[in-house]
């Protein structure tokens, strides 16, 4: 579970560093809150007003519009090349835009130029940025360690433990997760890529064995542009332990598809098939009665309204086809998720996801006349914010700096037609992150 999250909350950081760094530029120039926006027909009409000009572009940067900002950068630097708080903030537009070339120019342009230690230390940390990025072959992977409490880690109901069959203990966990992932271009001028992707997760708890689970994955793709829309196919390969033995073994495949609207919205659909393979342990006797192939499509809707705001909406579709009908099922979800960028690196998100999986008939697991449909609800929130921002005056070392604290809560609620599996827990956890590349 953390691996997914930690790895948005990377990107929304990564986002917001860069954002924060280019409206530092130009803070002393910004509009008045109640200013009306600055028409393209006012700067055709004003060409040479450099402020209207940089006004201009930092509320474009603010709005999305990338390619009108850099347009808007790039008439003022050729009316004046020197002013160079301008030229980062044009290198900070193009790096945005993944103009790695553009970006690697302007930075390198300023070398020595007498930028202000801030400017100077943004301008390195960018340049080293676009330099691995415009790479034709890139490593990068991160490595997040962290603890979580649990109010019910084993999942038991309060039918269950009201019989005394088990009990709702409350426990802490070690967790750590990982992913290492190659990206190499294809030389077709597009921006097409292949890559190699490995993610893995484990969780220990100090009490309850029961809840102790590791997941590994590895997958094979390609990543390929068109106009306004992008194509991800892959292939995939994982495995599932729980309680320190294998439980599950997968393979598979499917695609991404992200289609650009406009310039604040895009649409990611997704799809993916994959055969999963149970074993038998010396917790679980059903083995291959739970084997068959897994289908799911995702449609998501994703809002920028500003630079500092990502909104999204989406629906997910489920479906098991097993061995034994009375673990095939169906099953539907909806999430909302809403991330703010708050400067220096800090972020906060907050998400709920609503779903129902309905199985096709009883698995005489459970209940051998009762067709389980389970209700779950799961509400999340988390903030977070570098090393260096939350401890500004210790002076830490690069290397240490940019390790990302993330603390967050989790509500997960099941409601059953089997009354043993109506289940409630709450969670907290903390988690270091350090990214890197190479």
């Amino acid at each position: 579970m953390f691996g997914p999250i930690v790895s948005v909350q990377f990107r929304c950081l990564s986002f917001a560093a860069s954002t924060a760094v280019a409206a530092s530029l130009v803070a002393p120039l910004s509009a008045q809150a109640d200013q009306k926006p600055i028409t393209y027909q006012q700067i055709l009409a004003a060409p040479d007003d450099s402020k209207l000009n940089l006004t201009y572009a930092r509320q474009e940067v603010a709005s999305g519009r990338l390619e009108q900002a850099a347009a808007a950068l790039e008439r003022l630097l050729l009316a004046r090349p020197n002013w160079d708080s301008v030229r980062l903030f044009y290198g900070f537009v193009l790096y945005r835009l993944d103009d790695m070339i553009g970006a690697k120019r302007e930075f390198e342009v300023l070398e020595g130029r007498g930028l202000s230690p801030s400017q100077e230390a943004s301008r390195v940390k960018y340049l080293a940025l676009a330099t691995q990025k415009g790479k034709p072959l890139r490593f990068s992977g991160r490595l997040s360690i962290g603890g979580r409490y649990d109010s019910n880690p084993g999942r038991v109901s309060d039918v269950v433990a009201a019989a005394n069959v088990a009990s709702e203990d409350e426990d802490y966990a070690v967790s750590a997760s990982g992913s290492l992932r190659v990206e190499a271009d294809l030389k077709n001028g597009r921006g097409d890529l292949l890559f190699f992707q490995a993610n893995g997760l484990m969780r220990d708890y100090f009490k309850v064995g029961r809840a102790d689970f590791g997941a590994t994955r590895a997958r094979i793709g390609a990543k390929l542009h068109g106009h306004k829309v992008s194509f991800s196919p892959y292939v995939e390969y994982g495995t599932r332990h729980l309680q320190g033995e294998q439980l599950r073994e997968n393979a598979g495949g499917g695609l991404d598809v992200a289609l650009t609207l406009s310039s604040q919205v895009a649409l990611l659909i997704r799809g993916q098939a994959r055969y999963e393979d149970y074993q038998i342990t010396s917790y679980s006797t059903i083995g291959s009665r739970r084997d068959g192939w897994r289908y799911s499509a995702n449609g998501r809707l994703r809002w920028r309204p500003s630079d500092s705001l990502i909104l999204s909406a989406g629906a997910t579709y489920r479906s098991k086809d097993a061995r034994d009908g009375g673990f095939s099922y169906d099953a539907g979800s909806f999430k909302v998720s809403a991330r703010k960028l708050l400067g220096m690196g800090r972020y906060v998100s907050v998400s709920a996801t609503a779903s129902r999986i309905e199985f096709d008939r009883p698995d005489n697991f459970y209940s051998n006349t009762i067709t389980r449909k389970d209700d779950r609800l799961r509400l999340r929130a988390v903030a977070g914010a570098p090393l260096s921002t939350l401890f500004p005056e210790t002076g830490l070392p690069s290397q240490i700096a940019d390790i990302v604290a993330q603390v967050g809560a989790t509500y997960d609620n099941q409601n059953s037609t089997i009354n043993r599996l109506d289940i409630d827990n709450f969670s907290v956890d903390l988690i270091f992150t350090k990214r890197f590349s190479f």
